[in-house]
């Protein structure tokens, strides 16, 4: 089975989007983004620490480290995590209520 199926995309775009709304419903986007942009640097070694304890993680009965798997040791893949990331915070600021503060 190649990587490049892309029903296989579509259910990796499907998980990470899943991690980065419920990232997005906590209101904490702008952590995360600044979290990957400090650790950039470290995302092709965190991809092949998952990929090792991905055995694990099957054990335990956790899915969808594939999917941070490939997504962290493609080159291209924290950059558009970044770009994710920072279209959800737009989405957020552009759906929430203006705050006035009382000056």
């Amino acid at each position: 089975m190649s990587s490049d199926n892309p029903v296989h995309e579509a259910k990796i775009d499907e998980t990470v989007d899943a991690t980065l709304s419920a990232v997005s419903q906590r209101r904490m986007v702008l952590p995360a983004i600044l979290f990957l942009a400090g650790h950039r640097p470290l995302a092709f070694t965190f991809g092949q620490l998952l990929l090792i304890l991905q055995p694990l993680a099957v054990l335990l009965g956790s899915e969808g480290l594939d999917a941070w798997v490939r997504v962290l040791t493609h080159p291209s893949g924290p950059p558009a995590l970044t770009d994710r990331l920072a279209q959800l915070l737009e989405e957020d600021r552009h759906s929430s209520p203006e705050v006035k503060t009382g000056t």
